[in-house]
This record gives structure tokens, C-alpha cells and sequence, in this order.
């Protein structure tokens, strides 16, 4: 959980937190509250930054278009035509 989290920098980005495990080298990403669950690790905080975009775009594209998720990992997967 965040709250236990060494020392570095949080970045609160879009509903995410970013964690700075490593200045630099490693980052930590937390999903949005209440949980803030860890999603994924990045080199960067630009790479951290562009992940989240992606999610983000992903949950958006399943909202508009009520997409399964078990569609949309066919659809990335190639298996199925979009």
C-alpha cells in the first residue's frame, strides 16, 4: 500500500500515483483510490506517464463502445479484426 512506501517522489498524475523507487530508474505505478493497488513498474516517469495514458484510453474506448475485456485482449492479440 502507498502508505508504506520508502522514501521518493509521488507523482499524482491523471488519478494515479506514481512512486520514484529509484530516481530516475525505477518507478512504481498505483491504481486511482480507494484501493491504489500496484499496477506496473516503468524505467521512467515519462514511460509511467505514457502507461497510464494508455489505460486510460483503453477504459474510455470500453465505456463508449461496451467492449469485453476478453474482446479487446482478442482485438490486441491480433486474433480478431477490429
Amino acid at each position: 500500500m502507498i502508505e508504506a512506501l520508502a522514501r521518493g517522489m509521488n507523482l499524482y498524475y491523471r488519478g494515479y500515483v506514481i512512486h520514484e523507487d529509484v530516481p530516475s530508474v525505477c518507478y512504481t505505478i498505483y491504481d486511482r483510490r480507494p484501493d491504489r493497488v500496484e499496477l506496473a513498474t516503468a524505467g521512467t516517469s515519462r514511460e509511467a506517464m505514457k502507461w497510464v495514458d494508455s489505460r486510460i484510453a483503453i477504459e474510455e474506448k470500453l465505456r463508449d463502445t461496451q467492449v469485453t475485456i476478453e474482446e479487446l485482449l482478442l482485438l490486441a492479440r491480433g486474433a480478431i479484426a477490429a
